[in-house]
């Protein structure tokens, strides 16, 4: 039914003698629900009426260039965020997120972006983001320090970082470092404060030490170079590790534990010069009570601490990958021997190829007799098929000690991401 012209009248003065409920709200409140849009979205909320024209101004996040938002060209998002910066009250930011997505003119996308980091840190940022993708290069903010007591996150992805700028000293309350397709050229990241790390597809051009006593989590995945050599860490709880085909600690002459002896190979003579009087992985991961260590069969970075006859005396649940069946399953009876109370393995293996272990002075000793943990229940074998190598496995299983009634065989293999472990 249509309606009637008099009844749009009154719809209209209902409307006009309404209240704003949501002018009526307090300051604080309003500005928080501010800060969950782009800066451009709230600031263009002044125009509202006069309750609004101002409240942009105080807003507790800066959000430049987020999700959504389109700009003709690179100058065009600079000069709104220099105005932006310059016309917005020094009150204490809480999120401040920065996002560069252009091609081409990367000098004019990139030329404010450490200033802009810079008004961040002084007005007491808290979750600093900074989002960077250009077709031509990375940018570098291996220059810039941060000293500040207030951050406690931050987030990058695609920027070069090194030198001071991993030194996290300066930030006593940082608790998350996030990087996500970075460049990392720095021999150290250091953080005494530090409780989640996460490196996700970075390019590492050299063997750096992560110093981070207080982590928690600690999530490396899928990068290219050297693996960085892990200090102790005794806060550790889950570690999450993958290796994929880019990292250089391999051997050329499919030596298993990282010492062929040619100097024509880069993995090994890295490894020689670089890290070989260091238990680079396994010491820093000793503690943790939840670990899964990926990684391809040619890789040797943790066989080759074998030696070093680590501890794993708090680990609970643990998921190994193919690496752990070749040198005549030295992988996996290593973790059998040296963790105590462990309750979970899962051994999740996409292909195997057999391959005859090369022998070493570091081989490991695959006939010491030994029991495994009282404490485990379960052991799960995620494969392709079941074969000989899987009977192999199930002996060894076996013959340690491990009751055939706990061991789960699942054909089928599929790929399960990040495993049974997750960070939250």
């Amino acid at each position: 039914m249509a309606e009637r012209p008099e009844d749009d009248g009154d719809k209209k003065a209902d409307l006009a003698g309404g209240e704003d409920h949501i002018g009526a709200l307090p300051d604080v409140l309003l500005q928080q629900v501010l800060s969950l849009l782009p800066s451009r979205q709230a600031v263009r909320t002044c125009v509202l009426s006069t309750r609004w024209r101002t409240l942009w101004k105080s807003v507790p996040s800066v959000r430049i260039n987020s999700a959504g938002e389109l700009y003709r060209n690179p100058q065009a998002l600079s000069k709104f965020a220099n105005h932006l910066l310059l016309l917005r009250d020094r009150t204490p930011l809480h999120e401040c997120e920065i996002n560069s997505y252009y091609g081409g003119d990367s000098d004019e996308a990139f030329q404010y972006i450490e200033l802009w980091l810079r008004y961040a840190v002084s007005c007491q940022v808290r979750v600093l983001r900074v989002l960077v993708k250009n077709e031509l290069k990375d940018l570098c903010l291996s220059n810039v320090s941060l000293h500040t007591q207030h951050l406690a996150s931050l987030e990058l992805c695609s920027v070069e970082v090194g030198g001071h700028f991993l030194d996290f000293s300066s930030c006593p309350a940082l608790k998350v470092l996030k990087m996500e397709h970075c460049k990392l050229s720095a021999l150290r990241i250091s953080s005494k404060s530090l409780n989640h790390l996460i490196i996700n597809y970075g390019n590492l051009g050299c063997r750096a030490r992560i110093s981070a006593p207080s982590l928690i989590t600690l999530e490396l995945d899928e990068f290219t170079g050297y693996t960085p050599l892990l200090e102790p860490m005794p806060s550790l709880i889950r570690a999450f590790l993958r290796f994929g085909e880019n990292c250089y600690d391999r051997c050329d002459n499919s030596n298993y534990f990282g010492d062929c002896g040619s100097q024509l190979c880069l993995g090994c003579s890295f490894i020689k010069y670089y890290g070989n009087g260091d238990c680079l992985l396994l010491e820093g991961l000793s503690g943790t009570e939840y670990l899964e260590l990926i990684s391809q069969s040619q890789l040797f970075i943790g066989r080759m601490d074998f030696k070093w006859r680590v501890m794993f005396s708090q680990l609970k649940a643990l998921l190994l990958s193919e690496w752990c069946m070749v040198a005549d399953f030295s992988g996996l009876i290593y973790f059998l021997e040296h963790s105590p109370i462990l309750e979970r393995l899962t051994l999740q293996l996409k292909y195997y190829e057999e391959e005859s272990a090369i022998e070493t002075e570091e081989s490991y000793n695959t006939r010491s007799r030994f029991l495994v943990s009282k404490h485990l229940k379960v052991v799960e074998i995620k494969c392709r098929k079941e074969d000989e190598t899987i009977l192999k496995i199930l002996k060894i299983l076996v013959t340690h000690g491990v009751p055939p009634e706990r061991i789960n065989v699942k054909p089928n293999f599929q790929d399960y991401g990040l495993g049974c472990f997750s960070f939250e």
